[in-house]
């Protein structure tokens, strides 16, 4: 048995046969013969439950039985049971196949042409990336957010934060197990926990399930696996890497080892899981020069896990996500070099704790949750900020400490299927959270300099003072999954939230459904359409506490010119109603929303490929953006408002195929290819860029337009080939439009529309080759060569973007061809 098909047994019950006796592998698969993962495998001996696990993304399980006669029985949500007999022979393994067919497939009270088949289940359907595929890439990824970008939809920005259908990470929710785990003080998601104890990662642009709120861009699902019924150990990259230069050594580079480890406490009843990671990494920012070119970032990321199997209808799970990091000369590009700079200490500490319990044929599912985001950052001198065309100096302007908070309570029932013209799927959940952040800003001044060096513009900063806010959460849903036929199924559901600091009461109407429009064609046409809104996270009532800015002219040569004009900071009010928004009127009433639709057909070709064509909009209104209040021209006195009144529009055309490769060449894993049209526009001053962990210095005057984020165009291939002699062979191949800039001139103002002009595009060959080495019974080896970029594209990480820079135009930095090797072992 292969290493990779043991990394993902799961047991959630079962008491191990007799030791050592005949290994059996089962593999699941759908109507269409492509794998289920997670898939409920029962193996049942007489009336003796002999054994119990989940299957791994690639569908496939193996279990260690005594010899007899068996009935393994295979079962998933959204999904007809199958079983099959099968008799075990002593050491003579055995293999078996068993299909599931979509709950769809129900025969009572509908009457069902015999050569239909049945559509699949889901109305809205997530791009899902396997973990145990994505951790043989050459990226090597550590963490749930290293893994995100290989999901159509999903990329990094040039300043390398995440962005999910076009827009920031702030706007869209990650939830692991169940429980929301973003930042209450900013909405981003912090440090994702490790790869390794991932079971199944899912990114929904479109969830039309009525389950789903709290976001306006996407939805970020994490399932973490369970441990099995025999203790396993893996250590990755267990040691550093270092840095060379002209053939010398001249420090370490990075070292991130690995543990991975989990097993069976109390056999069939109490299961553990730890994954830890160690990160020492030193980035090279190549538009800089060496040595004063390193991004440094240190840290330890731990995630524990505790299940417990109360019986065979109770589970209980608990777990443990603890992640300090610092950091060490943040964003610094070819504009900040390391002396402008901010350091962070960054600590993040969640807690969960859920009881799934089957009962009266439907399913009560409650997670309790608290987590913890802590934030300092510091510069590194006293100095103020120095902008000039070229270049900042000086040090960076602002310091915090903040401190964010939350506990919140979901609970979800599922019914029993009700058939009554056709059947019914209930589902009803609730969702209570209380949240409180509290710290305080100091900033510094900041002096833009004119291409001569001279001063044309003083910003200082007065006031400001501790803040604490506190806030509470309510959102309940109801949804029913409607089987009207074989071949058409409805998915119906509304939600309501409030949030208590905004005083706003929500209503969200969700509405999708799947149909096979032929029999025996095997596609499936989906279209939806819902109503989502977004938390406003604390930092937005934290505003009026932060410096007031002041602003001063000057000439060039020491003679003011304007002002001093003071800015103060205001939290604005929404006064043009929604109609499905309940708000006071009050400041900071925001209900920050989108309007979401997708349609999609879906194809089958053969059973080696499936194709996924879809088109989807997604339009946000009442978004809080930053704007510029003018001045007064008698008292000199304007404001920086927080309003909600941003919009956005994101339209995306998107063709997916996976290929099976087992089918042909026994790869472990399907290939995954993606071509994905898009379109973002909004406004550019959202909040996010100004009061988040490392906000901008400069606000400049709100346009609505072509968004930074926007990418016209992206092909993306990834995917893992077994060769001969146990070589794996894992590419992963990218090619985009390069990311849109804006011209600026000496008062860092836009020069014509902004983000009109654009990166060369961008090309990336990555290719990743390994191979496992077994020396012992117990010790395997794993061996790795990786190449990056190996057509030498030229992908320039910076460019002169300043009309009074003297290098205007010119592009600086490349990440060239490199290699990298690694080594792993696995006990």
């Amino acid at each position: 048995m292969r290493l990779w098909q043991q990394a993902v047994v799961l047991f959630l019950g079962a008491e191990w046969a007799a030791f050592g006796n005949t290994m059996v592998t089962v593999s699941v698969v759908d109507a269409n013969n492509l794998p289920v993962a997670a898939a409920a495998i029962q193996v049942v001996q007489g009336t003796t439950l002999s054994a119990s696990a989940n299957t791994s993304e690639t569908g496939i399980v193996s279990l260690d039985l005594a010899p007899g006669q068996y009935v393994i029985k295979a079962s998933k949500d959204g999904f007809e049971p199958a079983q099959s007999e099968l008799e075990v022979k002593a050491s003579q393994p055995a293999e078996i196949e068993l299909a599931l067919a979509p709950k769809l497939a129900r025969h009572d009270r509908i009457d069902v042409n015999d050569t239909a088949t049945p559509v699949g289940q889901d109305t809205s359907t997530p791009a899902s990336v396997p973990p145990q595929v994505a951790k043989e890439l050459p990226s090597r990824p550590a963490t749930v957010a290293d893994m995100l970008p290989l999901v159509p939809g999903v990329a990094r920005s040039q300043a390398g934060g995440l962005q999910i259908s076009g827009s920031g990470e702030h706007r869209s929710a990650l939830i692991v197990n169940s429980a929301d785990v973003t930042d209450p003080a900013t909405g981003q998601f912090g440090l994702t926990v490790p790869v390794d104890v991932v079971e199944t990662l899912n990114v929904y642009q479109t969830p039309f399930l009525a389950q789903y709120g709290q976001f306006t861009a996407g939805l970020v699902s994490v399932e973490t696996r369970r441990g099995g019924e025999k203790w396993k150990w893996d250590l990755n990259d267990p040691f550093p890497d270092f840095r060379i230069r002209s053939y010398h050594m001249v420090g370490l580079k990075d070292a991130t080892p690995r543990l991975n480890f989990g097993g069976p406490l109390i056999p069939g009843k109490l299961y553990f899981t730890e994954g830890l990671e160690y990160e020492m990494r030193k980035t090279e920012v190549y538009t800089l020069s060496w040595p004063n070119n390193q991004k440094k970032q240190e840290g330890i990321n731990s995630f524990t896990q505790l299940d417990w199997v109360v019986s065979a209808q109770n589970l209980v799970t608990a777990s443990l996500h603890v992640a300090p990091e610092r950091l060490q000369y943040v964003n610094i590009n070819l504009f900040n070099p390391e002396p402008t700079s901010p350091d962070a200490a960054l600590n993040n500490y969640t807690v969960t704790l859920a009881d799934r319990w089957s009962f009266g044929g439907g399913l009560l599912e409650n997670t309790v949750s608290a987590t913890r985001f802590d934030a300092n950052v510091w510069a590194q001198g006293p100095l103020g900020l120095i902008i000039a065309p070229w270049g900042d100096s000086g040090n960076y302007f602002e310091t915090q400490n903040r401190a964010a908070s939350r506990v919140g309570w979901s609970a979800t029932y599922s019914f029993a299927p009700v058939n009554h013209w056709g059947t019914h799927n209930f589902k009803l959940g609730s969702y209570v959270a209380g949240s409180s952040t509290e710290g305080q800003v100091d900033e510094r001044p900041i002096d833009l300099l004119n291409a001569s060096s001279q001063l044309i513009e003083q910003i200082t900063f007065t006031g400001g003072r501790p803040y604490s806010n506190t806030d509470s959460q309510y959102a309940f849903f109801g949804q029913d999954h409607w089987i009207i036929s074989p071949r058409l199924a409805v998915d119906l559901g509304l939600r309501t939230e409030s949030q208590e600091i905004s005083e706003s009461f929500r209503v969200a109407p969700r509405a999708a459904l799947a149909w096979t429009p032929l029999p025996n064609s095997g596609t499936v046409l989906r279209v939806g359409f819902g109503l989502f809104y977004d938390r406003v996270p604390l930092n937005v009532y934290s505003f009026a506490d932060y410096p007031s800015t002041m602003i001063t002219m000057f000439n060039g040569l020491g003679g003011v010119i304007g002002g001093p004009y003071l800015f103060e900071n205001v939290i604005g009010q929404v006064t043009v109603p929604y109609p499905l928004v309940f708000q006071a009127p009050v400041a900071g009433n925001f209900s920050p929303r989108s309007a979401t639709w997708r349609a999609e057909v879906e194809q089958p070709i053969g059973r080696a490929v499936r194709l996924r064509a879809g088109y989807m909009e997604n339009e946000g209104s009442g978004l809080v953006i930053l704007s510029k209040v003018a001045p007064d021209p008698v008292t000199n006195v304007g404001a920086y408002e927080l309003s909600g009144n941003g919009q956005s529009l994101y339209r995306q055309f998107e063709v997916t195929a996976s290929w099976r490769v087992t089918e042909i060449s026994k790869a472990i894993s399907p290939l995954f290819f993606s071509y994905v049209h898009s379109d973002a526009q909004g406004d550019l001053n959202d909040f996010a860029s100004f009061l988040g962990t490392f906000p901008t210095p400069l606000l400049r005057p709100d346009e609505y337009g072509t968004l930074p984020t926007d990418i016209p165009n992206r092909f993306l291939s990834w995917g893992t080939i077994q060769l001969a002699h146990g070589w794996r062979i894992s590419p992963i191949v990218e090619y985009r439009d390069g990311f849109p800039y804006a011209v600026t001139d000496a008062l860092q103002d836009y020069v014509g529309l902004p983000y009109q002009r654009r990166f060369p595009n961008f090309f990336s060959a990555d290719v990743r080759m390994s191979k496992d080495i077994k020396v012992s019974p117990k010790y395997t080896f794993r061996i790795s060569l990786s190449g990056f970029n190996l057509t030498d594209h030229f992908n320039p990480e910076g460019l002169h973007t300043n009309i009074d820079d003297p290098a205007f135009g010119a592009y600086v930095g490349q990440h060239g061809r490199r290699y990298t090797a690694d080594f792993d072992v696995l006990f």
